[in-house]
This record gives structure tokens, C-alpha cells and sequence, in this order.
């Protein structure tokens, strides 16, 4: 990889100088992903609402959909940018150690330095991936188990059956949404689809999703299939799908026949949880855009080691990978038995991504457990309150349950003008009226999730709420006054959610 810039560039404090560095880690945090990240080039949004640059003055408790980038992550991303382009930056690496560095910050930071971490560019992207290597462990056909793709991402059910789920791939190849990505033998793979609602919204009872599944394992094992069952651990509104036991029970009936991928892209379970699953010889998919706050399109596989040595034969990728990864993605372990012919050596701007979220899963550790828990408490119970004392605004009962305080994910619903739950697409109007800062400072919250004939927005607790609170707590203050900024936040969101409502 050439070098951009000269010796000495890259170390000036000049204020246009430091606007050009600033705008190069910008234009690089966008690059690696679909359409999906591109920024519109008149208001400087993603599809999600998002800016590429800090913007301190927005109000976001909108870690289910995507967050702004925090202006440490992006000061890290920037200083990380400098060390792999100039040759002259103190710390100068070359692209294998830059990302090798990433994967290993990961695996410290969730205890996982028994598994390999493949980086993929998007949640969906890690469901095209996992199918893809497990198809190739055999000719046998396979059953692909998968949970709410209503309640996960729009794209999850084209990529679950092998097909292109958008127009544009992860390293910028055009592609036709639907049809097969090269190699993949789509012929072989059958999906079964199981809801954790019925269709009113309502949630189903574990037991019946367990048994769903375990009655659809045990069909395809009949048939002679082999299965990759998908375990949700969390939702977009909260809510999982599949017990750990009855994944456990269903890898049981046919070991190396039944795979399980724990689908953590909300990042949002303790981390003794994925070492758990890990240990159970299970994959373990994550992003760095959801809890933990970092930019949208920043997504990873961890593998159990075993699972890893078994795909990293030759021929286990498909060819029409090339188009959705970078040879940098895959850990060297991996890469060197593949011999896959990557279209392209690094994902610079995946990695960029990883690095901002890291910056706030590092902060984490500097936050006791038990911290962590009541402040996740304080923040729920700050948007409850608010909430309870709309006018328009409540809670569901179908939404309430343990689930909420586990994820720190609270869906509400909105009352329509005539008292009725409102609608999908009036409720995402609502979404995207708050960040036009017409009338105060631009709020982001959930994207709106329909379920049945009413729709939820979401308020989410992220990984810089609790270390932020933490951080005060540390120097000597109470839970309430640590939680205070966060309060003063909130009453901001509330007051713009009553200005919509009432235009």
C-alpha cells in the first residue's frame, strides 16, 4: 500500500492541514460498505440518519439503528489512519499487523483468544459469510434455520438463500439484488423461517420457539440435511429467539451436521455469554454499530477454533466472495490454507470502523459489572419516567418483560390523533422529523420496527452512556448526579418528540 502524503505532512498542527487529515479519515470511514453508508452529498447523512464526522451538538440514544461517531473514536480512527499510510508516523505498521492488531483488541476485549475473527462489512454480509462456509462443509443439503428477519435486517432473508441482497457489494462490485452470489449453490439450500411474534406483534413463548425450531432440525435431519440454526440473541426491539439450551439440544441430534451461529450483531448479551458460546462450539456473530456505538458498517465472526481449522480448506469460499472480502479480513492462520483469490488485499475502512467502536469496548472494561448494571437501571428508568408522563407516547404491553432491562433496548409506541396506535410509516416519520433541527438540536432515536399494525420506535442505553456515567461515578459522584447529563439528554428528546407531534 503506498503512502499518501509526505515525511512530515501528516505531523503538521496547521489549521488546514488538520481540515485535510480530518476529511481523509471521513471519506475513509465510508469506504468498504454498500449504498447504505454513502453520505448524501447535500445534507452529509447515511441512509441511517448518521454523519461520518462528530457531531457533538446531536442527541442520539439511537444505538439499535446507528450512532454518530464520537469524536475520541474518531480522533483514534485518524491517528490509526496516520500509522498505516505514512511512513514517517511514529507507531508505522504495514496492513497485516494493523489488522491483526484489531482482531487481537477484539478477542482481549471479549475473552475470545480461543477463536479466530473473520471482519465482514454488515450484519448481513456475516449471514452471507457463515452461510457460504457452511454449505461448504459437505454436499449433503442444508437448512438454514433463521429467526425474525423482520426483527433483524431487510436484507437477512436474500442473503440466508444465498442471493445478493443489495445492488452494491461491500468492495464496491455492482451486483443484481436477488440473484445468486457466484458459487454459492444455492440449489442446496433451504430456509426455514421461525417468528418470535405472532402477528399481531405479540411475543411468542420461548417454549414454542424452541420447539419450532428443534421440530424443523430434526425434519431436515430426516431428509438428509445438514442445518445451520441461527440463535437471535437479541432483536431490534429486545426481544431473542431460540434458547441456548435448545440450540445446545439441536447440535446434539447430528455433531458436524448442526452448526449454530448466535446472531449478537446488537452486541447487547454479558461477554461471558459469547465466551460461552464459543466454548460450545458455536459461531458468534457481532457489529461495532450497535451497543457499542461505533460507525455503521462494522461487522465480525468470531469462530471457534476448531470450527476454523475445518473452513479454512480450499475451496470452502465461494468465488463471488472477492466482491464482499478483503484478504486483511481473514486472520493469516486462516488465510494462508484458503488460497482464495481475493480480489482486494485491505478493507481500510472496515477497519477504521472496528477501531472507533473498540475505543469505547475498551472503555468499558474500566467499568465494573455491577456498575454497569444500575446504571443501565437509571437510564431505563429516566426514559420510563418520560414516557409515562407524554401525552401520546406509552408503552405496550406486548413490548414489556425482562427483556428490556437484559438488552436496554425500550420500544414505545405513539398514539395517532385519533388515539390509535399509530402506523409503520407515520411512526418513521416521526423518526425522521426529530433530526431536523428546525426546532432545537437534531435527536436521533430507533429506527421505526413495525409489529402487527402498530409500529415502535426505540430508545436504546450504548456503550458511551455507561462509560461516560461510570467515568463520574469513579471520581466520587452518585448514580443520579452521574446520570444527570444523560437526564438533561432526554427532557431534549422529549421536547422535540412533543414539537413533532403537535405541529
Amino acid at each position: 500500500m503506498q503512502a499518501i502524503g509526505t515525511s512530515g505532512i501528516w505531523l503538521s498542527n496547521s489549521p488546514s492541514f488538520l481540515k485535510f487529515h480530518a476529511a481523509s479519515t471521513a471519506l475513509m470511514l465510508v469506504s468498504g460498505g454498500d449504498r447504505r453508508i454513502v453520505p448524501d452529498p447535500v445534507t452529509g447523512r447515511n441512509r441511517y440518519g448518521t454523519l461520518v464526522s462528530p457531531a457533538e451538538g446531536e442527541i442520539s440514544f439511537a444505538s439499535t439503528t446507528a450512532s454518530n461517531i464520537s469524536t475520541e473514536s474518531f480522533r483514534a480512527a485518524g491517528e490509526a489512519l496516520e500509522r498505516l499510510i505514512d511512513p514517517d508516523a511514529p507507531g508505522q505498521t504495514t496492513p497485516a499487523v494493523w489488522f491483526g492488531d484489531i482482531r487481537q483488541r477484539m478477542k482481549s476485549g471479549l475473552g475470545a483468544n480461543g477463536s479466530e475473527v473473520v471482519l465482514a462489512a454488515s450484519g448481513t454480509d456475516l449471514e452471507l459469510l457463515a452461510l457460504a462456509l457452511v454449505t461448504g462443509l459437505s454436499a449433503r443439503p442444508l437448512t438454514n434455520i433463521v429467526i425474525a428477519p423482520d426483527e433483524t435486517g431487510s436484507g437477512v432473508p436474500r442473503a440466508a438463500a444465498g442471493f445478493h441482497y443489495s445492488d452494491l457489494t461491500a468492495l464496491g462490485d455492482e451486483a443484481l439484488a436477488g440473484t445468486p452470489v457466484d458459487g454459492m449453490a444455492i440449489e442446496r439450500i433451504d430456509m426455514v423461517t421461525v417468528f418470535i411474534r405472532d402477528p399481531e406483534g405479540r411475543r411468542r413463548h420461548e417454549t414454542a420457539v424452541d420447539a419450532d425450531v428443534i421440530a424443523a432440525t430434526e425434519i431436515a435431519l430426516k431428509q438428509g440435511y445438514d442445518v445451520l440454526l441461527h440463535v437471535l440473541d437479541t432483536s431490534k426491539t429486545g426481544l431473542s429467539g431460540v434458547s441456548r439450551a435448545a440450540a445446545r439440544h439441536a447440535a446434539g441430534l447430528a455433531p458436524g451436521r448442526v452448526h449454530v451461529i448466535v446472531d449478537a450483531c446488537q452486541f447487547r448479551c454479558p461477554t461471558s455469554t459469547l465466551r460461552a458460546d464459543l466454548d460450545d462450539g458455536f459461531m458468534v456473530a457481532v457489529t461495532g454499530s450497535k451497543f457499542l456505538a461505533g460507525p455503521p458498517f462494522a461487522g465480525a465472526l468470531l469462530i471457534p477454533q476448531a470450527l476454523a481449522s475445518e473452513f479454512s480448506a480450499p475451496g470452502r469460499l465461494p468465488l463471488g466472495f472477492a466482491s464482499y472480502c478483503a484478504g486483511q479480513d481473514w486472520p493469516m492462520a486462516m488465510r494462508e490454507k484458503m488460497n482464495f483469490p481475493f480480489g482486494q488485499e485491505a478493507n481500510v475502512g472496515l477497519g477504521l470502523r472496528w477501531i472507533a467502536a473498540l475505543e469505547h469496548l475498551d472503555g468499558l472494561s474500566g467499568v465494573d459489572a455491577a456498575t454497569q448494571l444500575a446504571i443501565r437501571h437509571g437510564i431505563l428508568s429516566l426514559m420510563r419516567e418520560r414516557i409515562a408522563q407524554a401525552d401520546r407516547l406509552f408503552l405496550h404491553a406486548d413490548d414489556e418483560g425482562d427483556h428490556i432491562a437484559a438488552s436496554a433496548i425500550l420500544p414505545f409506541s405513539i398514539r395517532d390523533a385519533d388515539g390509535r396506535p399509530m402506523a409503520f410509516e407515520a411512526a418513521q416519520a416521526v423518526h425522521v422529523a426529530l433530526r431536523e433541527g428546525d426546532n432545537g438540536p437534531v435527536c436521533h432515536v430507533g429506527q421505526a420496527v413495525k409489529l402487527g399494525r402498530r409500529a415502535v420506535l426505540r430508545l436504546a442505553v450504548s456503550a458511551p452512556d455507561l462509560v461516560g456515567a461510570g467515568r463520574m461515578m469513579q471520581a466520587g459522584l452518585g448514580l443520579d448526579a452521574a446520570l444527570a447529563p444523560v437526564a438533561q439528554r432526554l427532557d431534549v428528546v422529549f421536547d422535540r418528540l412533543s414539537q413533532v407531534l403537535t405541529r
